[in-house]
């Protein structure tokens, strides 16, 4: 019984230490902070921490919150197929919370990016997001979409080329892995590319990157955790010499 307590408070204390010391090293990762509102961003608004690259142009990227209000872009309104507009079955929402954005994959591509700081060399970080693949409102014809993830040099993950039918939706998908940082800043980066010109989306949500070491308070509750767990040890060690 004892040893079912041990390991259970041993469970509780590193869970705890962990959650408590996982430090978030995305600014914005659900893009709801903005300057200007839901739009092309550079062109219409700016997400906080993130950058919008085309070297000739503005890329065609948009911060958007629901697939059929869709957002104002350089060229009018730019909206998604959805259930709400005889679309796809796509409620267009995030996959979890906030906002997404929206990368064109086949006009004026750039790339979303931001630059990861504090991380330290060595250190292994937990890189999350979730994607999806869309089509513009108005445009029909089936797409062959794809869409790379990098951080830093050393992690790059590719959803490979997807098929998405006309007017179609491919749902909410987990995206992400491990890495381990080679600098004390990397640059997160995602590109959508895709043909044909029938205007093909990718749809990015959620982005996270934790890890680190405990917070202090997280190293209290595992010194506390610790020192009940070799309390019970010497009380054990005690009742056998009294047995022997």
């Amino acid at each position: 019984m004892k040893k079912l307590i041990a390991a259970a408070a041993f469970a509780a204390v590193v869970s705890a230490a962990g959650a408590a010391g996982a430090t978030q090293f995305v600014v914005n990762g659900d893009f709801t902070s903005l300057t200007n509102g839901l739009g092309q961003m550079d062109a219409f608004t700016q997400a906080t921490g993130w950058t919008s690259t085309n070297v000739a142009q503005n890329a065609y990227n948009f911060v958007m919150a629901d697939g059929n209000v869709g957002s104002n872009g350089q060229y009018g309104n730019v909206a998604l197929w959805t259930q709400a507009n005889a679309g796809n079955g796509w409620n267009g929402l995030a996959a979890l919370s906030g906002n997404f954005v929206a990368l064109d994959d086949d006009f004026q591509i750039g790339a979303l990016t931001q630059t990861i700081t504090g991380l330290t060399v060595g250190q292994t970080y937990t890189f999350t997001y979730e994607y999806a693949f869309a089509q513009q409102l108005g445009f029909t014809g089936p797409t062959t979409q794809s869409l790379e993830a990098d951080v830093g040099p050393d992690f790059a993950q590719n959803s490979g080329n997807v098929t998405l039918g006309s007017q179609g939706f491919i749902g909410w998908q987990a995206g992400g892995g491990a890495f381990t940082a080679t600098q004390t800043s990397e640059t997160l980066s995602f590109l959508a590319t895709g043909s044909p010109q029938v205007p093909p989306f990718a749809l990015v949500s959620n982005v996270s990157i934790t890890g680190g070491v405990p917070e202090p308070a997280a190293w209290a509750m595992m010194l506390f955790g610790f020192g009940g767990l070799g309390a019970l040890a010497r009380l054990r060690a005690r009742r056998f010499a009294a047995r022997a």
